[in-house]
């Protein structure tokens, strides 16, 4: 008889934790799931209103006129989005039992073996893009438009855009929203039978049938996000939509969140680079309007 040890049922590993059987944690955790999707989406439309409300009652401006200040409701969103990061840091490891980055599958090692196609990669879909968007009506000015009237607002907007915004956007739409949705479709479309409670139970990977769902479906309110930033121009964000799925699909090859926030930095990078040299360093802004 074979000497090796018999391999039971309660030794089969939780692929999301060690490989080691000395080190397994037990049943896989699907995380996150939809709850803590909805906790960090409520998280943040909550600091949102917050700081708007605390930014403009500061400096005593009615919340009615904030059309007409659109870089103190940046500053109000970037201040929002920094305490959503923060919060979200520091409440989900005690949720999950383990680190934060570890949760959203932020995997930076899959950067440094995939940059050399990933950043091409963003420059090309942001190529892409804006050229969709040259024969697709679009509104003569937008919320968008609003911030590019002086420089200083332009530097503003180019490193929340480049820095801040990808990082907190992916972290919410492919981080949590994106595998909570899989998890979900997983969990509706499971035999429910004792092999495959089982299966549930000892693995957190899902099907590939979940993963196209929920590409799909967490870009709708990605691109929705986007939507007043175009004046609701739908075939603009309809090509936003686009550029979701491609970010979706990176994130989902790669088993990585920081790779897509990469694409989705250098996509942006690439929107404000041609900005840059079309006004002269943002010197010559009233170009962008000819």
């Amino acid at each position: 008889m074979s000497n090796l040890p018999e391999v039971t049922e309660s030794k089969v590993l939780d692929i999301q934790h060690d490989t080691d059987p000395a080190q397994d944690h037990g049943p896989a955790k699907r995380i996150p799931h939809l709850g803590h999707a909805v906790l960090f989406f409520s998280l943040a439309f909550f600091l949102v209103d917050i700081c708007v409300l605390a930014i403009f009652s500061a400096l005593h401006i009615r919340l009615e006129s904030m059309v007409q200040h659109p870089g103190i409701a940046l500053a109000a969103q970037a201040l929002a989005y920094a305490l959503t990061l923060a919060a979200s840091a520091w409440l989900f490891p005690r949720l999950w039992e383990r680190s934060f980055l570890h949760g959203i599958q932020w995997n930076v090692l899959a950067v440094h073996r995939r940059w050399y196609w990933i950043v091409p990669g963003g420059i090309l879909l942001s190529a892409t893009a804006q050229t969709a968007l040259h024969f697709l009506p679009t509104p003569q000015a937008s919320p968008f438009d609003n911030l590019l009237k002086t420089p200083h607002e332009a530097w503003l907007l180019a490193a929340f855009a480049v820095l801040l915004a990808p990082l907190t956007e992916e972290i919410a739409f492919r981080g949590f929203l994106l595998p909570a949705l899989a998890t979900a479709y997983d969990w509706l479309a499971l035999e429910r039978t004792p092999a495959g409670l089982e299966r549930w139970k000892n693995s957190s990977m899902h099907s590939t049938s979940a993963v196209v769902f929920s590409a799909i479906f967490s870009s709708i309110p990605f691109a929705l996000l986007h939507s007043d930033q175009l004046s609701h121009a739908w075939g603009a964000v309809g090509v936003l939509y686009g550029v979701s799925l491609v970010l979706s699909f990176v994130r989902i090859r790669t088993h990585s969140v920081a790779c897509s926030t990469l694409m989705h930095a250098t996509y942006n990078f690439s929107i404000f680079a041609v900005i840059f040299f079309s006004s002269g360093g943002f010197r010559h802004l009233e170009r962008l309007s000819h």
